[in-house]
């Protein structure tokens, strides 16, 4: 990945209560490419910076209640969108084009942004230690992270058809015909592939764009990032014999998760905890998908937990019900047993 570093302060976000400035800023990685990003300074000096990966339509943004929790405990948040995601897109040049229009980057490619921004914020904004927090989709991506101590992830996209078993039949649909049309048979599941994924995007693009006044000149190209966000994902789970175990992973399941999806996840916890008993979870009750905005304290005490090193003494299944208050602490056939259950 060609890298030609530069911030550029677009404006000030707000002034939190902390006194502490938020900026959005871009890192620019190549031509077409730029990585669009917000971020505030941590309270303390040193202490350390979250990076929060985006979920599949957009990063959080520090004025959502997830990312001001963390903000009010004094640590420093970045929040970043992809290259190939809207935020992003809208701030190229007039007359740039996206480089995802002639090339659908991978899974590995968008973990080597996190790594560059990764980078950036501690070489070139003095951030502190900076701790990686996936949010869903972003869960595919943290996958292929190796030089960090610690990773969180959050409701992690570990199964693309666990999330989404429609699209995976369909695609399997498309891939069996492909035995009786060789020749001209991949180019057509490739063609009903990217039509469909076009055709749900555009809503989707659409709605962000209203939402946040994106320039109108950019539908197309923000679709096709879309679309290039899934076909990256097409076939993909967590393959425990190649995850990395350098970085300890701590996971957030939420109670709420659509059913298929967390019984992935909780396969792949099982796995490493019959591993390495030191692996952790966090369930987060009276959460849905997105735990940062449903359940934003329970979400930020247990990152807080994460970042002060709290959680090396004890691993298994902590339930969060609100607030670490009123959490119970699982372990051994006991967290396993507790798991089965919020399954079924």
């Amino acid at each position: 990945m060609k890298i030609t570093t530069s911030f550029i302060f677009l404006f000030v976000l707000f002034f939190s209560f902390t006194s502490q400035q938020a900026f959005a800023l871009t890192l620019r990685l190549d031509t077409g490419r730029v990585i669009y990003f917000e971020y505030q300074k941590s309270r303390e000096p040193g202490a350390p910076t979250f990076l929060l990966l985006p979920g599949v339509n957009r990063a959080l943004l520090l004025q959502e209640s997830g990312a001001r929790a963390l903000l009010a405990k004094g640590y420093g948040v970045a929040s970043m969108n992809f290259s190939v995601q809207p935020f992003s897109v809208d701030v190229l040049g007039k007359d740039e084009t996206p480089f995802f229009m002639n090339h659908s980057p991978s899974l590995q490619e968008l973990a080597g942004e996190v790594n560059e921004l990764a980078k950036s914020l501690q070489t070139d904004l003095q951030s502190g230690p900076v701790i990686p927090v996936s949010l869903s989709y972003s869960g595919a991506v943290s996958f292929y992270l190796e030089d960090f101590p610690v990773i969180i992830e959050t409701v992690p996209l570990t199964s693309a058809a666990a999330q989404n078993p429609q699209l995976e039949a369909y695609r399997n649909s498309l891939k069996l015909g492909e035995f009786w049309n060789p020749i001209f048979g991949p180019a057509i599941t490739r063609s009903l592939l990217d039509q469909a994924y076009r055709k749900k995007w555009g809503d989707q693009v659409d709605a962000i764009s209203k939402q946040f006044d994106f320039s109108p000149d950019r539908r197309d190209q923000m679709i096709e990032g879309y679309t290039t966000l899934s076909r990256a994902t097409e076939g993909f789970a967590w393959d425990l014999s190649q995850l990395p175990r350098t970085p300890r992973r701590v996971f957030l399941f939420a109670e709420n998760e659509s059913k298929s999806l967390l019984q992935h996840q909780i396969q792949i916890f099982e796995n490493l905890y019959d591993e390495n008993p030191q692996t952790l979870l966090f369930v987060i009750k009276n959460s849905g998908h997105v735990v940062p905005s449903e359940q934003p304290t329970a979400y930020a005490e247990a990152l807080d937990l994460v970042a002060q090193g709290n959680t090396k003494n004890f691993a298994g299944v902590v339930e969060v019900n609100g607030t670490l208050r009123n959490a119970k602490h699982f372990e051994g056939a006991e967290a396993h047993k507790y798991l089965e259950s919020l399954i079924q």
